[in-house]
Order: C-alpha cells, then structure tokens, then sequence
C-alpha cells in the first residue's frame, strides 16, 4: 500500500500545534507561563504609577487586574503565533529536502518506508508508538516528539484512509 503527498510547511507547523496541544507537559508548561505573566502584569501599572505620582487610587487597582486578566486570556494566542513563527524562521535557515517536498509512503510487512527527493528510510513496525488523527492528518508517531504527518486530503477517499489506518493498526500491535 502505498501514499503520494506533498509535504508543506503547513503541516510541521501543524503537527507541532497538535503535539502542543495534545502533550500533557506541554500543556502544564504553557497554563504555567499563562498564569505567571498574567500575575506579573498585575504589579507593573502600580509601580509605573506610583514611580510618576507617588501615590495610587482603586482606578489603578482596577486597571492593574484588568490588565493582568487581559495577558491571562490572551496569552494563549500568542503563544501559539509565537510558535508558528519559531517554525517558520527554524525551517528558512537551511536545505529541508528531507523534511519538505514529495514524500513516498509504502507500507508493508517488514514496516513503513518513506522516500522523498533526497532520502529513503525504513521505519520497523516496533517504532510505530500511537496512531493518532485530527481533521487534516494522519499522526504516526515514532516517538514522544516524532510523527510521520500525512494529511487527510492526498487519501484517494475515506476508505482507502481507513485500509491505510487498519493496516498500520494490525502491523503494529504484531510488534
């Protein structure tokens, strides 16, 4: 069984928003960072005002809150644009041949071989951790932080994604 697809910078970006969103320390790694910066706004209006005035009110107290709440719920966006931008840049500074481009995947019983325009490689069957899948990709994941992504869309149909995924399944649970 074989699958052709076109592998994007869209979908590194992708798979590292899933894995961010999906990985448990991850995400006490980012609630973490979310609630220390809204807290740590939270000081900086009554220092500023109190650096030019000398004194403080309950407006500023008010706005002081407010602003941490503010950093608080949107931290998240950010963040996440943060990384997409970190991807971007990291994928721009050198050849991504390998990573990038055509990509030939044959499944069969020895395991999974993976062809592109610059290399071939053979995954055994006992690397295959979880399959897992959103709406847009299939996730074969090889270790806690790798995965072959192959996106949904280069599947002839639904069923041949559904051959495709029983055949990893029953290969990797021979493992």
């Amino acid at each position: 069984m074989n699958i052709e697809f076109e592998r994007t910078i869209q979908d590194v970006i992708d798979f590292n928003l899933f894995h961010m969103a999906h990985s448990p320390s991850i995400k006490r790694q980012l609630l973490l960072m979310q609630v220390l910066t809204g807290l740590l706004v939270i000081p900086l209006p009554f220092g500023i005002v109190y650096l030019v005035y000398h004194s403080m009110n309950a407006v500023i107290v008010v706005f002081s809150i407010l602003a941490g709440v503010l950093v608080f719920v949107l931290y998240p966006q950010v963040a996440r644009k943060s990384t997409i931008n970190r991807i971007k840049k990291m994928l721009s500074e050198g050849n991504n041949n390998a990573l990038l481009g055509r990509q030939v995947v044959s499944l069969s019983p020895e395991g999974i071989f993976v062809k592109n325009q610059t290399a071939e490689s053979k995954i055994n069957w006992s690397t295959v951790d979880k399959v897992t899948e959103n709406d847009k990709h299939v996730y074969l994941y090889t270790s806690s932080i790798n995965a072959l992504v192959i996106p949904k869309n280069d599947f002839q149909s639904e069923k041949e994604k559904q051959e495709f995924l029983a055949y990893v399944n029953k290969h990797r649970q021979q493992k």
